[in-house]
């Protein structure tokens, strides 16, 4: 103890700190870091490639040369079906959690077409799974309509076909969108 009442204790000179070595990259450190590199680039394209082929496998046509032997028989028959001037009009409203999908048809001078047997398919630009089959109903003369229970928002294809008997007397292709 000092004269004051202050405690002196020794001081002790701590040992020096070992000299630390320099960073060395080694063969061994290198074949690691690019095996992971290239691990985490491969996991991640089959996770991505796994996801895209999914929800869309690319497949449009079962056989795509029975389909191009059809091509010539179906541009000529579209031909006559333009030579008759009609045309169709259409309208895809929200209902709550389904729509109502109606369809005019009318012929060069704006008449209604009756007594047709009217179907459509709503497809969804990504994926068949989400596509949707209807037989339209004649409501009215030359008004078509077909309801849905549920269906999604957004960008549809719309094929309409309408028959005479057997014959396909009318065909159209167009866009629609429903709103939510």
């Amino acid at each position: 103890m000092s004269c004051c009442g202050v405690i002196i204790m020794p001081y002790e000179n701590p040992a020096p700190a070992a000299p630390r070595q320099p960073f060395q990259l080694t063969g061994g450190m290198v074949a690691a870091m690019l095996i992971l590199f290239f691990g985490v680039i491969v996991s991640v394209n089959a996770t991505i490639l796994t996801m895209a082929l999914r929800t869309m496998p690319g497949v449009e046509t079962r056989s795509a040369y029975e389909a191009s032997q059809r091509f010539n028989e179906e541009i000529a028959r579209q031909h006559e079906r333009d030579a008759r001037g009609w045309s169709a009009s259409t309208t895809l409203a929200r209902q709550s959690e389904g729509a109502t999908l109606t369809v005019t048809l009318a012929d060069r001078s704006g008449g209604p077409l009756v007594g047709l047997a009217a179907s459509a398919r709503l497809r969804h630009p990504a994926t068949s799974a989400r596509d949707h089959d209807l037989a339209l109903s004649e409501s009215r003369p030359g008004r078509y309509e077909a309801g849905f229970k549920t269906i999604e928002a957004g960008s549809w294809i719309l094929e309409l076909q309408a028959r005479r008997g057997e014959e396909v007397v009318f065909v159209s292709r167009s866009r629609v969108t429903l709103e939510r």
